[in-house]
């Protein structure tokens, strides 16, 4: 059986120290392994019919017009991420049909977007924006 959003909220709140803005899930992940980086999570979803969908975003920031294409070619070696362009900053993204994802798989693939975004954030924009 598809999880529900109501699912997918109580997984994640049992799972991560989460905060709420409406429908909203905000994570705050820590990297010790990177002199204690940060990288902010959203999760957010829609419902279509019969099917849910969960999205995942993280902000990059500002990726200089040079580096954009070496930024891809990480992107690339990931399984499932994209990059994706709002305005001037860039955010790594995923969207996830919870017909076919299980609540396990939920947490690694928003580890995936958080770390994945914070190292392009490291690699291309420079501080801690996040």
């Amino acid at each position: 059986m598809a999880a529900t959003w109501n699912d997918v909220v109580r997984h994640l709140e049992s799972t991560y120290k989460t905060t709420r803005e409406g429908d909203l899930i905000k994570i705050v992940f820590v990297y010790p392994d990177k002199q204690d980086r940060t990288q902010l999570v959203l999760v957010d979803h829609e419902q279509q019919s019969n099917r849910l969908l969960v999205e995942v975003l993280s902000r990059v920031g500002e990726i200089p017009p040079g580096y954009v294409y070496k930024a891809l070619e990480v992107i690339g070696k990931k399984y499932f991420v994209g990059l994706e362009k709002m305005g001037e900053k860039y955010f790594v993204r995923i969207t996830l049909n919870m017909n076919f994802v299980p609540l396990s798989e939920l947490g690694p693939m928003i580890e995936l977007v958080g770390r994945t975004a914070d190292d392009l954030e490291a690699m291309y924009v420079g501080g801690d924006v996040n």
